[in-house]
């Protein structure tokens, strides 16, 4: 960003000027007028630490407004892309957002300013967010209409075949009966924030299905939250609402984290993690070994499980580097009490390896895939795995 001195009364823009920058300001007060045919009309005064002439920046149009500094003034210059980064404006989704918004703002400004508002019929062109933001609206009403529901993919004891839980996974059912896997929708809900919807609704339903399993024994419950949890300090209560909705044991449910979300903001996932952890359920570190693993995360959380990628444990196949770190993975987990859940088992060869190894529990298609709650009602109720 480049500064910018200017003198008291100095024009900075005009109305009418292109809008290829927007400043802001460091030192200084800079008023924003307007022109109306009795003259101009000041519309605000801005301060340190604001940012004007932005709008344009948004929609393209050229300046509304003029900008005359009312004092000496020092300012950041924010070129056009700088600020179309800064905003996330690559986003179709927050570009097309931010397009509508501002024109819709421009267009009542310009009545007030004319002292002739009228309501009118808003229209626009459908510009490359469209899509988006359809597809947005479409999976909002399928949460609101229960199109957004777990199916269950089970944890297997590997030496004895028995079910240990579920891990409640997110499925969309189409109006044809077919469903859409998460990869379908759940990269759009991360992008906008509806990720923390649908994760209350997946663990809303599931405690739902885990306490009307009335055998002699209940399903331990993964969770999966998203990173958008961590942006406040609602998940606690949100969690713990739901518990006592439910009357669940709060050991009997494992919430399953990523590690980026860790690596991010260590200070204030520890001190959620902690707050969870004194609620009584299990932690979960989900896809170790995917991303840039930090044995800190490891010592530091309140960790109880870790599960392992698919990506690590073909290495038990292969023989390669990665055997050996799978080896060394173990030995450290079981220095730390953390249990250990092999995920993406899809064939006999690879299970028996793991077992050699020592490892107990694991999830994967070679077990079973992830089912409807009626059939993964009545599997875990006739205590063997499915067929």
């Amino acid at each position: 960003m480049q500064q910018s001195l200017v003198q008291a009364g100095q024009t900075i823009f005009c109305e009418d000027d292109p809008s290829d920058f927007a400043y802001l300001v460091e030192d200084g007060w800079v008023e924003i007028r307007a022109r109306k045919a009795d003259g101009i009309r000041p519309l605000s005064l801005v301060g340190p630490g604001e940012i004007f002439g932005e709008m344009g920046l948004i929609d393209g149009s050229p300046r509304s407004a003029s900008a005359v500094a009312k004092e000496d003034c020092r300012l950041l210059r924010v070129d056009l892309e700088q600020f179309k980064a800064l905003l996330g404006h690559n986003d179709p989704f927050q570009g097309e957002l931010l397009g509508k918004l501002v024109a819709r703002f421009r267009s009542t400004q310009k009545g007030l300013l004319a002292g002739t508002p009228e309501i009118r019929a808003e229209t626009s062109g459908m510009g490359p967010g469209y899509a988006m933001l359809a597809r947005y609206k479409a999976v909002s009403e399928a949460l609101d209409h229960g199109a957004i529901l777990p199916h269950y993919q089970p944890m297997i004891e590997m030496t004895s075949g028995r079910w240990l839980g579920f891990e409640a996974l997110a499925r969309w059912r189409q109006a044809d009966g077919s469903l859409l896997a998460p990869a379908e929708f759940v990269p759009l809900a991360e992008r906008t924030g509806l990720i923390r919807q649908i994760d209350l609704t997946i663990s809303n339903v599931a405690m739902e299905f885990c306490q009307s399993i009335l055998g002699d024994r209940r399903p331990v419950l993964h969770l999966n939250f998203s990173a958008w949890h961590f942006r406040d300090d609602r998940l606690v209560a949100q969690l713990s609402a739901l518990l006592n909705t439910h009357q669940i044991d709060p050991q009997s449910i494992c919430i399953e984290l990523t590690e980026t979300l860790m690596l991010d903001d260590p200070e204030g996932a520890l001190r959620i993690m902690t707050n969870l952890a004194n609620l009584g359920v299990k932690l979960a570190l989900d896809d170790f070994g995917t991303g840039f693993s930090s044995l800190s995360v490891l010592h530091q959380m309140p960790i109880d499980v870790l599960k392992i990628d698919r990506s690590l444990i073909l290495g038990v196949l292969e023989r390669d580097r990665s055997l050996f770190v799978l080896r060394h993975v173990l030995a450290l987990a079981s220095d730390l009490g953390m249990q250990l859940v092999m995920e993406g088992v899809e064939d006999s060869a690879t299970a028996q390896a793991l077992m050699a190894l020592g490892c107990e529990v694991a999830q994967g298609y070679h077990f079973a895939r992830p089912m409807p709650p009626e059939e993964a009602a009545r599997v875990w109720l006739a205590g063997s795995p499915a067929t």
